[in-house]
């Protein structure tokens, strides 16, 4: 009975494989396929469970190695056999083209690599107009993505950073949803040559904290408080505004910066992690931080320290001068390394390497509710819409789920989740897959709610008081 038992699941499971679908193709689904052809009459979804949730998704189980893989108990050669030839066909077929992403909830792609001239760089005369100004991107009109992501780096709305090189999306005649009228010029140097130290960007939130009534804080006096030297302030401001803590343009605090410095101050919370990485690898303009969270540990096999370097090098020649290229690219590498291995980001446990010195990725699902449902409210804020399709956002570049490696189904198990505490609604009737945000919430009411420890309100006064700042800041508050 056990035998013919299992034979109508194996016939079910690759028939549902066969028919499409999301959750018919998760990791753990398309994993419990492949070793059911090696792993006969037993059940191996346990199996298939365990590998993943040690090695963090199936690309990473596919490229482990073959002691990795043998000391998993129920592994045995056949098993190993078959998951090895897997990974040396994927290995052998050439590097997928960057994927056209559906829009959240309208149509768009995801932005080209450069959709402007990176920072510093001489302009080409076919890159720049007439008059000598700002390139532009192809086409008439950044996409909605592209849109999203402008406004996640420029908008008040989720309380994010400012970002002085990027045109100001503008408002339209409605007044409250932003346009970008140009794509965001991306950013080579977040690290600036530094790796991340907490204990001095603890020490600047605390100046920046204690001076907050200030419209504006001159380097020279951070420089002076902290006795550190000013290319390392200038690092450490820098990378305080790629994950939206500081605006770099003045040295002040955004409201979460202020949350964090208050609540928060040497940046150990799970949540302010959480948030930190959402918004530093959910950026696109912080170039090597966003690439590497979006596409390389995603898309590509786990690869070491090196091949990364050699990664960005060869996909961003022809766009920096090499001398460029040959200085910054390797201390932006050892930045991200360093910081999710050795630096507080380690304790999210999202960046890992294995014994043969292989980067991989290992998906994240111990989410603070409140935290997560503030990214969820940002990315579709920024986004212009209080109406995102699940399966879209499951797989856009910069969105939770894929910047914390989430597939889709486990994506929307934690969508489920919210929706259950009330906080967002998760509408699946009539061939329905979209999540709506509810009136009168906010990403920065959702993570004041946090750091105070309280329950998340609508129409809470600290919401308000986030639009009133975005009035006075830009006017880029949106409702």
């Amino acid at each position: 009975m056990t035998g013919r038992g299992n034979a109508g699941h194996r016939r079910r499971l690759r028939e549902r494989f066969l028919a499409g679908g999301a959750a018919a193709r998760s990791d753990e689904v398309v994993l419990e396929l492949l070793l059911a052809f090696s792993i006969l009459r037993k059940d191996v979804r346990p199996l298939a469970d365990e590998l993943i949730r040690r090695f963090g998704s199936l690309s990473q189980v596919l490229s482990a190695s073959q002691d990795e893989l043998r000391a998993v108990k129920g592994v045995g050669p056949a098993s190993i056999a078959l998951l090895k030839a897997v990974d040396h066909i994927r290995s052998r077929s050439p590097s997928p083209a960057p994927q056209q992403v559906p829009p959240v909830s309208v149509g768009a792609t995801q932005p080209s690599f450069f959709e402007s001239l990176p920072d510093g760089e001489p302009v080409a005369p076919s890159d720049s107009d007439a008059g000598g100004g700002e390139p532009q991107a192809p086409g008439d009109a950044a996409s909605p993505i592209a849109e999203a992501l402008v406004g996640r780096d420029t908008a008040v709305d989720s309380v994010t950073v400012d970002m002085p090189t990027v045109p100001q999306p503008s408002l339209d005649t409605s007044g409250d949803l932003p346009t970008a009228k140009t794509s965001p010029r991306r950013k080579l140097q977040v690290s600036r040559s530094h790796l991340l130290e907490f204990n001095h960007f603890s020490h600047i939130l605390s100046l920046l904290y204690e001076n907050r009534e200030r419209a504006k804080i001159s380097r020279r006096m951070l420089v002076e408080e902290t006795g550190l030297p000013s290319n390392h302030v200038e690092s450490l401001i820098s990378v305080g505004a790629a994950v939206g803590l500081i605006r770099s343009r003045d040295q002040t605090l955004t409201p979460v910066g202020l949350l964090v410095a208050e609540h928060d101050i040497f940046v150990e919370q799970q949540g302010t992690l959480e948030w930190c990485h959402y918004r530093g690898a959910g950026s696109y303009r912080n170039l090597i931080w966003f690439e590497a969270f979006n596409h390389l540990l995603a898309e590509e096999s786990a690869m070491t320290q090196l091949a990364w370097q050699a990664h960005f090098e060869e996909t961003l020649r022809g766009h920096y001068a090499e001398r460029t290229i040959g200085t910054h690219v390797s201390q932006e590498v050892q930045f991200i390394v360093d910081a999710y291995l050795e630096g507080n980001f380690s304790r999210l446990e999202l960046l890992q390497r294995s014994s043969d010195e292989r980067l991989y990725r290992r998906r994240y699902a111990r989410f603070v509710p409140a935290v997560f449902c503030a990214m969820i409210y940002d990315f579709c804020s920024a986004a212009g819409s209080n109406l995102s399709q699940v399966g879209e956002m499951a797989i856009a570049p910069g969105s939770p789920a894929v910047v914390f490696g989430l597939d889709a189904a486990s994506f929307r198990a934690q969508i489920e989740g919210l929706h259950d505490r009330g906080w967002l609604r998760y509408e699946t009737t009539h061939n329905l897959d979209q999540i709506r945000l509810k009136p009168g919430f906010s990403a920065l009411g959702f993570l004041s709610a946090y750091f105070e420890d309280r329950e998340p309100q609508a129409n809470s006064q600290l919401g308000m008081v986030n639009d009133e700042y975005g009035e006075e800041n830009g006017k880029q508050g949106r409702t």
